[in-house]
């Protein structure tokens, strides 16, 4: 059964699992240091999850798990960069590294991204200008995801936001109600417009559950597929196909059982047979590949994600990483309606209060 946010043991599994995701990335964020391996890095954010889930509901029969594996993208990776230990690299001083991650209570989704640049604790120049574009496009976002908007109202202001750092959101990433063991519902909120991608005008309702997006570049936003082999896979649940290779169907039993509606990685199959029948399953359809997609060499790009339910006293943030700290643009937002709209808290003001203030103005 499928139950909103207006029962209170929903909002509860969603703050939990928001709890865990919140701790992970804090621990893989700390963990971003300079010579330290990206494989391992995410390696540490799934160890993490997982024991932290263990703690959750204990003696209770119920699904939790990892929602999405840890992703480490750097500099112009736009995202799903979670390599096995043969593929890594180490992090370089100065990287801008974008993690990325999520977990699961009862299927309940929390989704957390935030950015950080390794071994800098001032962060100057075209970096700073990516960061602080995802930030003022983030904080746009949640004073307007508001019961009663409609997606089109946002996307503008986006769009606006961003460009005043000289920068661009990347395309095709958008910003997803989410429901139980659903990422990706049906309301969509675009960070920009783009010729020929349209999407069904909605308003949003209390008691939705929304994961918001936000990728920006310092560059054209075109993200596109290099030779980086993909390692984030999901069972495309309405798809069937019979297999041919043993291994294929040994690969597709293994993930039914274990990772049956949540995207997983590679990582997590250590048979290397089980890994070749991974293809032949892409190849029918029966599993999403999440490519590793880049901007052009040069560029950089900055990522927050943060998960929000709809609720009758306003807006509350299950996840978010608030970093990195130290970033000076030399840009700014100037645009009036946008600056209006930053001054606005996030949570509209209990009427006592709001009466009071207007007495004293």
């Amino acid at each position: 059964e499928d139950l909103d946010c207006s029962h209170p043991e929903v909002v509860n599994k969603y703050q939990q699992a928001g709890a865990v995701a919140n701790e992970a990335i804090k621990a893989v964020i700390a963990a971003c240091v300079e010579g330290k391996s990206i494989a391992e890095v995410c390696e540490l954010g799934d160890a993490k999850i997982n024991e932290l889930l263990s703690k959750v509901y204990k003696g209770k029969k119920m699904e939790k798990g990892i929602a999405f594996p840890t992703c480490a993208s750097v500099n112009n990776c736009c995202g799903h960069f979670s390599p096995l230990k043969e593929d890594s690299s180490a992090l370089k001083k100065g990287d801008l590294v974008k993690i990325d991650l999520g977990a699961h209570v009862d299927g309940y989704t929390a989704l957390v991204a935030g950015s950080v640049v390794v071994g800098e604790s001032e962060i100057t120049g075209r970096k700073a200008d990516v960061l602080q574009a995802a930030r003022v496009a983030s904080d746009v976002i949640i004073r307007t995801l508001q019961p009663g908007k409609k997606n089109s109202d946002i996307t503008p202001l986006v769009e606006r936001a961003v460009e005043a750092f000289g920068c661009k959101s990347v395309d095709g990433v958008v910003s997803h109600q989410i429901k139980r063991f659903s990422t990706d519902g049906t309301k969509v909120i675009l960070n920009k417009r783009l010729p020929g991608q349209q999407v069904e005008e909605c308003t949003f309702d209390q008691h939705e559950a929304y994961a918001v997006d936000v990728v920006v570049s310092t560059g054209e936003g075109k993200a596109r597929e290099l030779e980086t082999k993909c390692t984030v896979f999901k069972r495309a649940p309405d798809n069937k196909y019979n297999l041919k290779m043993k291994s294929a169907r040994e690969a597709l039993f293994k993930i039914e059982k274990s990772h049956p509606k949540m995207p997983f990685s590679l990582r997590e199959i250590d048979d290397p047979r089980v890994r070749l029948g991974i293809t032949e399953c892409v190849r029918h359809e029966l599993l999403q590949p999440h490519p590793v997609l880049y901007e052009r060499d040069g560029e950089f790009v900055a990522q927050i994600k943060f998960c929000v339910l709809l609720m009758p006293s306003g807006p509350i943030k299950i996840t978010g990483w608030e970093g990195p700290e130290g970033v000076k643009s030399d840009k700014t937002v100037e645009d009036e309606e946008i600056v209006a709209l930053l001054k606005q808290p996030i949570k509209p003001k209990k009427k006592k209060a709001a009466a009071a203030d207007a007495a004293k103005a």
